[in-house]
């Protein structure tokens, strides 16, 4: 055996080897030299091995088909509201789309009817698709507007949890409750692209601060963002609604899940503001993201759901200790 071969023999569990060393060692030698295609396989079969191990608490996997199920739903509202009107209200002309909608939209519905039939491999060619979408359509103005990507970041965090949610969610499970409220919300999502500006940021504003928040606007627009804003407090009701309907035990584990995108706003709004403030006053100078900055976009909403789910099992165990006591 090769000092490679036996580098990748020693990536998996101690015991697995024990078991099937004799098979591997046989699969490796008649295969020779190990090229980047067997490492490849050997180290993503090492972790496979190594994540199924995991002990994965069974109320996080019930909240993980919620999650998956809702979040694809909320996702497709959030892709349809970028093709919705059809036609132009103004050239009365049908809207030019940009290439990744469709695949936003495709990629979610995929998902949407992959958790409602228990089909995995398809909800996770679906939320793959519908993630590639996500990160596509900033990823793609980053040189010229780095500030696109912050701006979509949370949306890309969510679709991330959808995705590593639909493998761990729980086979079997049947339809959640509050299915029918989510489909309101979504629609209501959706809907928010009949008006000429939707952002949620400026609905909050317009609706606390009326017209105070934007003295620039004219009359049409700030009543145009403040139906908006009423329209955002309906779907995050509904949202709020679907969540009360489940379990106790699913609701403690939906915040684990929300844990990441929760994180992933304040993040953005507080940690690069400076950013943000340098690219608009030096646009001869664009100012990228810096390896440190990426490091913190990627690791932060993980620890978020990290630490959530470390607080929820302590929680659950302290529950079984006092019922038992």
């Amino acid at each position: 055996m090769s000092g490679t071969q036996r580098w990748l023999f020693a990536l998996y569990p101690r015991d697995f080897r024990r078991d099937y060393e004799e098979e591997m060692l046989a699969v490796l030698a008649a295969e020779g030299r190990p090229g980047p295609g067997q490492v490849i396989d050997l180290v993503r079969s090492a972790l496979v091995v190594r994540l199924r191990r995991v002990p994965v608490p069974a109320g996080l996997r019930r909240a993980a088909g919620v999650v998956q199920l809702f979040g694809a739903l909320l996702l497709l509202g959030v892709a349809l509201r970028r093709m919705i009107p059809l036609v132009n209200p103004i050239t009365h002309e049908w809207r030019e789309f940009d290439a990744v909608d469709p695949l936003r939209v495709a990629g979610w519905s995929v998902v949407v009817l992959a958790a409602l039939l228990g089909w995995r491999l398809l909800g996770l060619a679906g939320a793959s698709a519908g993630l590639a979408g996500e990160i596509a359509a900033p990823a793609r103005w980053y040189l010229d507007t780095p500030a696109m990507v912050l701006n979509a970041y949370w949306l890309i965090v969510a679709a991330a949890v959808v995705l590593v949610a639909g493998l761990v969610a729980a086979r079997g499970a049947g339809r959640p409750r509050g299915l029918i409220p989510m489909l309101a919300a979504a629609a209501l999502v959706a809907s928010l692209g009949l008006l000429n500006l939707w952002s949620p940021s400026w609905m909050l504003e317009v609706l606390l601060l009326g017209d105070r928040a934007a003295p620039i606007w004219d009359a049409e627009t700030v009543t145009e963002v403040r139906v908006g804003a009423l329209v955002m407090l309906g779907v995050v009701a509904l949202v709020v609604f679907a969540v009360i309907r489940q379990d106790p035990e699913v609701r403690r584990w939906l915040l684990a899940w929300a844990a990441p995108v929760l994180a992933a706003v304040p993040l953005v709004r507080s940690g690069f503001d400076g950013f943000v403030e340098y690219n608009m006053r030096h646009p001869e100078s664009t100012q990228l993201i810096n390896p440190f900055q990426w490091t913190a976009l990627v690791l932060i909403p993980a620890a978020a759901f990290l630490v959530v789910s470390h607080l929820t099992t302590r929680f659950e165990r302290s529950r079984l200790t006092e019922g038992a006591g």
